[in-house]
């Protein structure tokens, strides 16, 4: 549904509004002109909303936006204006790196590609109605799909019962890409246990997956008639990912990866069991694969990013207990939220601590948006005594919301992420 705001300071953007309003509105880099993930469409008013800046203007330009989409951190109102949010879910922020690729212009790009193939899936089909097939597919691709995003990386296409992941479309440093695969592999593995917890108390069925990653040059572009262009990845890395994923069946495996890709990371990253070199189908060079356990030191983000779904199940129970917490820890903190619907204010919470989450695999953008974050808190009214009783009482609740999956290092892991949140965040206000 949609609000009505009346009084606007034709000195505030639009994006100053919605934060004054209380209005989650995605802002990843903090209002600087960067990420574009505060964009929104005016509907109606065009004559009443301020020109583009220059910073906004190159962004246009990079992402061909017509005259109607704008930055809401750069645009000001000056009268009546009819306008949407465009990009309202963390989830949805990856996929602007396909804006990027220029139509009709082929570029190679070294990639790091994941496949995921459902198993035990078509004796389910075969026994149920279609109803029933298309929403536990939906359930596998959305829970599966996430670890995806989470790592910056891009849903590329659906085949049948199997989804393919890009990373490296917006960065050139072969470990982060590589990296970024191996954490959304294994936040799958991860996430399909918690998953199939739910499938066998509703249809009486678990599902099983194969997974394979590979790294290599492979072509992109926009591809197609000229009246429909889609964003498509040619290249012969792509057939080695979707035959080390096949490679699975064979050896009684879940996740195996080609030496190329685990050679972009130091040699003590991870740990591994089965190693196999026989040659892949339709292809004659031999390609060592190997199976992934985990990485040999916990990884944080890996960590955080598999408990969060646990975690955020019950945003207003979540929410709730942090203030209740918090009121009781640091009574004074309550003059904070005086006129405060505290109602919104646990959706906001919750709102920026999943993004934040999200955004962590973009630290250029999230650094930005977390120091001017800061700034904000400071305007109204925290100071830096604020920030170790917040940091003890966010841990607190964390732990009491995961429970039995509260393990030592998970904690450790969101200990870590914790901090260097609130750092940046009293960076930011100092």
């Amino acid at each position: 549904m949609g609000k009505s705001i009346s009084g606007v300071d034709p000195e505030e953007t639009i994006l100053d509004l919605s934060v004054r309003q209380r209005i989650p509105h995605m802002q990843e880099c903090g209002g600087n002109g960067r990420c574009t993930t505060c964009r929104v469409r005016i509907l109606e008013g065009m004559n009443n909303v301020t020109p583009r800046t220059a910073a906004e203007r190159r962004v246009a330009r990079r992402r061909n936006w017509g005259a109607s989409m704008r930055l809401a951190c750069q645009t000001k109102v000056k009268g009546r204006v009819t306008l949407e949010r465009m990009i309202r879910t963390s989830s949805e922020v990856s996929r602007l790196q396909l804006e990027k690729i220029a139509a009709g212009v082929a570029e190679e790009r070294h990639l790091a590609i994941l496949f995921c193939d459902m198993r035990n899936f078509t004796p389910f089909a075969e026994r149920h109605l279609p109803y029933d097939v298309v929403h536990v597919l939906n359930r596998f691709f959305g829970v599966l799909g996430e670890p995806i995003l989470m790592n910056d990386g891009v849903i590329y296409q659906y085949v049948g019962d199997e989804i393919t992941g890009l990373f490296g479309l917006q960065t050139k440093d072969p470990e982060k890409a590589c990296r970024a695969a191996l954490r959304a592999a294994l936040g799958m593995v991860s996430s399909l246990g918690a998953l199939n917890k739910t499938l066998e108390e509703e249809f009486g069925v678990s599902l099983d997956v194969g997974i394979g990653l590979h790294y290599g040059p492979a072509v992109v572009g926009l591809l197609g008639h000229p009246s429909h262009r889609q964003f498509g990845v040619i290249g012969d890395a792509v057939n080695v990912a979707s035959r080390i994923q096949a490679r699975n069946r064979e050896l009684g495996t879940k996740l195996l990866a080609s030496q190329t890709l685990l050679q972009q990371l130091p040699p003590s990253a991870l740990t591994t069991g089965r190693r196999d070199r026989s040659p892949l189908k339709g292809k004659e060079e031999v390609l060592e694969i190997v199976e992934v356990q985990g990485f040999s030191a916990p990884d944080d983000l890996q960590l955080v990013q598999s408990s969060l779904g646990v975690l955020l199940s019950e945003e207003a129970s979540f929410s709730r207990a942090f203030y209740q917490r918090l009121f009781e820890v640091a009574p004074a903190a309550r003059q904070l939220f005086e006129a405060t619907d505290m109602k919104v204010q646990g959706q906001l919470m919750t709102h920026m601590l999943k993004h934040a989450v999200y955004a962590l695999s973009r630290p250029e953008d999230i650094q930005l948006g977390l120091r001017e974050m800061g700034r904000r808190h400071h305007r109204y009214g925290v100071r830096p005594e604020h920030y170790p009783v917040v940091r003890e009482v966010l841990i607190h609740t964390l732990e009491a919301a995961l429970g039995e999956d509260w393990t030592a290092p998970v904690a450790r892991a969101w200990t870590n992420i914790v901090q260097m949140v609130t750092d940046l965040m009293e960076e930011g206000a100092g």
